[in-house]
């Protein structure tokens, strides 16, 4: 076995997988600002290794605590850089905006355009293997977890706050606009939909295109498709497959075809 295969044997699924969209993308990445970012966000024994990648039409606006929960690799997060080379380009800004805390376990990928907000105090963790699609908000007023293996498809919102107060004038009450977002793991979120404040996904859910979700959904199980404006569960034991393992992507179309 050769010098290189063995390193590649050593490698777990996730840098293998960051390593081949950095040999694919290796020229859209600024590697001075990638440097200066590990640098200004990470300890030295991590930023090093260069785990956050970012590509050229990238605004940083503020770096804020970046905590990575499993060890760094090269690429682990992209900003702007992996991309749909079908029908994705950086001609949209990306914006990254941290003021609080963003945690991370695993590979995260920002597609180009991605406008992610973390206000001050607020906290965002994110598990391994998490997907934002082109041209999608994230907005972090107070508190969003998600979970392994998300995707969530371009022209997508979530946020955890409606941003203003909403006031009852019957009664002269105010409505709290900010509740925590909660997703499980292996969920899916369509393109153009919208996950709202206080909004509960179990695991295995699919969100339909052009959906708006609010909600807390727990009750109602696992593996649900859920649609609409409001949304609702229409139909349950079901899963999307998973661009993240491409193999079993291909295997499912070779099957099918």
């Amino acid at each position: 076995m050769g010098i290189l295969s063995k390193i590649k044997s050593r490698l777990t699924n996730d840098e293998r997988y960051s390593l081949s969209f950095l040999r694919l993308f290796f020229f859209d990445v600024n590697w001075l600002k990638t440097i200066w970012l590990n640098i200004t966000a990470l300890p030295f024994k991590q930023a090093i290794k260069c785990p956050i990648i970012v590509a050229y039409n990238v605004k940083i606006k503020n770096v804020g605590k970046i905590v990575l929960r499993d060890d760094a690799h090269i690429g682990m997060v992209s900003i702007g850089v992996i991309k749909i080379t079908d029908f994705e380009n950086n001609s949209v800004q990306t914006i990254f905006n941290n003021m609080g805390t963003l945690s991370i376990a695993g590979n995260v990928k920002l597609h180009p355009g991605v406008k992610l907000v973390i206000k001050s105090g607020a906290a965002m963790t994110l598990g391994k293997r998490v997907g934002i699609g082109a041209n999608s908000k994230v907005v972090c007023y107070k508190s969003i977890t998600i979970g392994d293996d998300f995707r969530c498809s371009w022209n997508s919102q979530i946020f955890d706050t409606d941003f203003h107060f909403l006031h009852n004038i019957v009664n002269d009450k105010y409505y709290q606009r900010t509740k925590d977002v909660v997703i499980g793991n292996n969920v899916f979120v369509g393109n153009g939909s919208t996950i709202s404040k206080g909004t509960v996904l179990p695991d295995g859910c699919v969100i339909s295109c052009i959906s708006k979700v609010s909600g807390d959904f727990s009750s109602s199980g696992t593996n649900l498709l859920i649609m609409g404006n409001p949304a609702t569960v229409i139909k349950h034991g079901v899963e999307m497959s998973n661009g993240w393992f491409i193999a079993k992507e291909e295997e499912i179309a070779n099957m099918l075809e």
